[in-house]
Order: C-alpha cells, then sequence, then structure tokens
C-alpha cells in the first residue's frame, strides 16, 4: 500500500463513478478509491443514477434533488476523483451528464477550482486514453485544476470476486495518494496567496 502523507488529512474528495452497472470496473475502481481514502479524507462517492438529463428547464423549474446532493458534495471538496469506461471512444452518458449538470451555472459551475483526477478502468490496452484525454480538456475548459496525470488501467476484462486485480488496486491506490498531494500543494498555496 503507498504511504500517506499526513498534508492532506483534511481533504474532502468526491468520487464519482460514471459507469450504473453492478460489476462495472470503474465502480469497482472508485471503490478502491474510496476504502483508501477513507481514514485519510473525508468522502463523498454521490449516486449518479439518479441524476436526469441535463435539461434547462428543469435547472429552470426547480433542480431535482439528485442534481443538489452531486453538486453539494463537489462544491465542499477539494478533489474530485472521476473513474469512468471509455465508451465508443468517447465519455459515456452518465459521466457527460455529470458533468454538464455541474457546468451550471454558466461561468460559475462546481468544477471551478476544484483539483480534478480522472481515471479509466478497462480491457483496452490503452487504458481508456481518449475518454481521459476529452474529460481533462473539458474539465480544465470548465475551470478545474487538472492534476496533468490521468490514470489508465489497461487490461482488464472481468472482476475477480467482485474486486479488480490487486496489481490494479495498488495503480489505483498510488495515483490517488499523487492526486491528494498535488492538491494539498495547490491548496496550500491558495491559502498563502490570501493569507
Amino acid at each position: 500500500m503507498v504511504e500517506f502523507h499526513p498534508m492532506v488529512k483534511a481533504h474532502i474528495v468526491t468520487v464519482l463513478a460514471g459507469s450504473l452497472r453492478t460489476g462495472s470496473l470503474n465502480r469497482a475502481a472508485a471503490k478502491v478509491a474510496s476504502e483508501y481514502l477513507d481514514d485519510q479524507a473525508t468522502v463523498n462517492m454521490p449516486d449518479l443514477a439518479p441524476v436526469p438529463l441535463f435539461n434547462e428547464d428543469l435547472e429552470q423549474s426547480g433542480i431535482p434533488t439528485a442534481v443538489i446532493e452531486l453538486k453539494e458534495a463537489v462544491l465542499s471538496s477539494h478533489a474530485v476523483l472521476i473513474f469512468t469506461p471509455e465508451y465508443n471512444l468517447g465519455i459515456p452518458a452518465v459521466t457527460k451528464n455529470a458533468i454538464d449538470w455541474l457546468s451550471r451555472p454558466y461561468g460559475d459551475g462546481a468544477l471551478t477550482d476544484r483539483v480534478i483526477g480522472i481515471a479509466s478502468v478497462g480491457p483496452s490496452s490503452r487504458g481508456g486514453e481518449n475518454v481521459r484525454e476529452r474529460l481533462m480538456h473539458i474539465c480544465a475548459a470548465l475551470g478545474g485544476q487538472v492534476y496533468p496525470e490521468s490514470l489508465g488501467v489497461p487490461g482488464i476484462v472481468e472482476l475477480e470476486n467482485d474486486r479488480l486485480p490487486a496489481e490494479a488496486q495498488g495503480s489505483i491506490c498510488g495515483w490517488v495518494d499523487e492526486v491528494l498531494r498535488y492538491s494539498a500543494s495547490r491548496h496550500s498555496a491558495a491559502d498563502t496567496n490570501t493569507s
């Protein structure tokens, strides 16, 4: 297990799983990250299943509870970790829909100034490279402080006893530790500049 650095102890982290399937590789990866963070940070893991498709009419008539809960989780966080599959060389609807809601209101979305880490687990030898690149570009455009090293965990076809292989878990935990160190350094710099 990767050694944890105490400087990020007080962090609040939101973990998003961009797949609704029970046996999803990326949902399992998000669970690994959440469990690893459990005694190191406060962890939010909102369920994206009840989040409706983005519709500006809904936004104007009354934002749905699931969307409010998603936004509140992200707004309360120092860092957001997104674990998403790659569908048809792009971003799955579940992941993109969450990002669309989080981007609102225009110019002042919930991802602004949040450190964002992006990861993908899957059977491809490229570890979801397309989805990771596209999400990094989108999240940066929305004002997020995107961790420059996304994580691709390639060659994983299925879970073993509902868990990812040990090597994949180790990669995820190591990457999470890196994102938290990056987040801590960004927030320390921000605190210094405002004091």
